[in-house]
């Protein structure tokens, strides 16, 4: 499911890229052709981030259940009788 994400978010900043190059290139060829490679390199880094990322792993997570067993654990949630003067 991470992939799907990634590639809309990435396949909407490519749209725009391409875009963006057209109008450059209806500007001044020549000029644009620098900029357009330093913005490929960019993205082919920020496509190699995007992949490590949704590939590394994520927390667990502990779901609560019907006998609270998540109040049990070291990080619960502070009750009346760990308040300070109680």
């Amino acid at each position: 499911m991470n992939y799907l994400w990634l590639f809309a978010v990435a396949g909407g900043a490519a749209l725009l890229g391409v875009a963006l190059a057209f109008g450059m290139i209806k500007q001044d060829g020549q000029r644009s052709a620098l900029a357009m490679s330093g913005a490929f390199v960019v993205a082919i880094g920020a496509l190699v981030l995007g992949l490590y990322v949704a590939s590394a792993p994520t927390a667990p997570m502990r779901a609560s259940d019907r006998e609270g067993s998540q109040q049990k654990l070291p990080a619960a949630a502070t009750t009346e009788k760990d308040l300070p003067g109680k």
